[in-house]
């Protein structure tokens, strides 16, 4: 078997394990170079951060799928070369589409084309492309919860401009539950409350954001029963978004919450770090700046739970550089963020404290994850007890080895790495991950 061949049938292996976000980050932009002997094999990349990262995270599984995919043993070398050679690829028709109408209240700069989809994510984004694609048909309600700035607008104003694409002719509208109450309040004020009911239940798709605003207002919620039921009367589609589950939204109305939850629920967690990397690389590629791997690993880990703030960053990165007339550099984001992300977000966690809460976590006790015990029961939680303590501390590897009973530095790189592999293939483990830093950071 030829060497590109064998390349090739490696990465296809590679696609099947990895996420869509990491494998288009770190994978895809290798580029196969020579074969150095009988086992070593050259793989480029554009800079020496992304090799170092490559070798670090994905060296094994690299050699692995290779050696299977050869027969033999192939060890990747991982060689920087700023200007790999590129696979060539067709120009691409530029598609100028219609915006939606601004009365539907959808911004047309959120498409599913622009949507970054992650293992936190993508659950949520196939229901919503479902809705987009056959409206009334399925999952309604569909119902997204999620935290601030996750990504849930993002969603419903993709199904907005989604559906106008496909039929202009059909009616969506977007609003928030906030927007909604203030114009019942008003169409009471004037004496028009027919004209407002007319106008949300007229409405092909009804798409409503923070539904959680209507809780404890007895006269919106009983507004907000009455359009539900009216559009599901006529089979047409309803999408609601929210920080919390229905079950969870203190004083809403019974008869909401099981309308809400007799669709699809579906949530949307913070993201992991290989997708807020992505996140950063195609916001900038709208803004039509280049941002290197270094600065945009330097973003995605010191902002970690919120898209928002994420993109707000490299917003405020962008325009410092251009005011100072400089390519956004390490030291250039670094000063953008001083005095505000990095003193708002601090990350530095004491590895006791980790290692108490991921102890009450998995239900066991603190020394014996420090122990040596060898059964699953207290090695997993061990291991992503370093996996944690080397995530939102400063501290080495050595530092943390010495935390853990005085290993070894090459046991908690071993626990750090294989953690990091086994969150993209097992989404039960980066949910407890998720929950564990989410928990030691407030």
């Amino acid at each position: 078997m030829e060497m590109m061949e064998i390349w090739q049938t490696a990465l296809t292996e590679i696609k099947q394990v990895l996420s869509a976000p990491v494998f288009d980050m770190w994978i895809k932009q290798l580029q196969p170079g020579r074969l150095l002997d009988d086992q070593r094999f050259e793989i480029l990349t554009g800079n020496a951060f992304a090799a170092s990262y490559v070798q670090d995270h994905y060296g094994s599984l690299l050699e692995s799928t290779l050696s299977t995919a050869a027969g033999r043993i192939i060890r990747p070398v991982f060689v920087v070369d700023p200007d790999p050679p590129q696979t060539t690829q067709p120009p691409q028709e530029t598609v100028i589409r219609p915006a939606a109408p601004a009365t539907s209240g959808v911004d047309g700069r959120y498409t599913f084309d622009n949507f970054v989809v992650g293992s936190c994510n993508q659950f949520a984004h196939a229901a919503a492309a479902r809705v987009a694609d056959a409206p009334a048909t399925a999952y309604n309600p569909l119902y997204i919860q999620g935290g601030v700035g996750l990504g849930k607008t993002h969603l419903l104003h993709a199904i907005g401009n989604a559906l106008f694409r496909a039929r202009p002719e059909g009616k969506t509208l977007y609003i928030t539950s906030e927007k909604f109450m203030n114009q019942m309040v008003e169409s009471i004020r004037f004496n028009q409350a027919h004209h407002f009911r007319e106008n949300f239940r007229s409405v092909d798709i009804l798409l409503v954001d923070d539904i959680q605003f209507i809780a404890g207002k007895k006269g919106t919620q009983e507004e907000f029963f009455h359009t539900f039921n009216a559009l599901q009367a006529a089979s047409k589609q309803v999408v609601i978004t929210s920080d919390s589950f229905p079950g969870e939204i203190d004083h809403l109305e019974e008869r909401l919450r099981s309308r809400f939850s007799q669709g699809l629920v579906v949530d949307i967690h913070p993201p992991d770090l290989e997708t807020r990397m992505a996140i950063l690389k195609k916001k900038a590629a709208q803004e039509g700046m280049d941002l290197q791997d270094d600065v945009a690993f330097f973003l995605a880990e010191t902002i970690q739970t919120n898209v928002r703030e994420l993109e707000g960053a490299l917003i405020r990165a962008f325009l410092l550089a251009s005011l100072e007339k400089e390519p956004v550099t390490l030291t250039l984001v670094k000063e953008s963020l001083r005095g505000t992300v990095l003193r708002a977000e601090p990350r530095m966690v004491s590895m006791e404290k980790i290692i108490e809460t991921v102890a009450s976590y998995f239900k066991i006790r603190p020394m014996d994850i420090r122990s040596d015990k060898r059964a699953r029961r207290y090695s997993h939680p061990r291991q992503v007890a370093m996996f944690l303590c080397k995530q939102l501390t400063r501290h080495s590897y050595p530092d943390i080895a010495l935390e853990f009973g005085g290993r070894n530095h090459t046991t908690v790189l071993y626990a750090v790495d294989k953690i990091a592999s086994l969150k993209e293939v097992d989404t039960d483990l980066e949910q407890a991950v998720n929950t564990l830093s989410a928990m030691l950071r407030k």
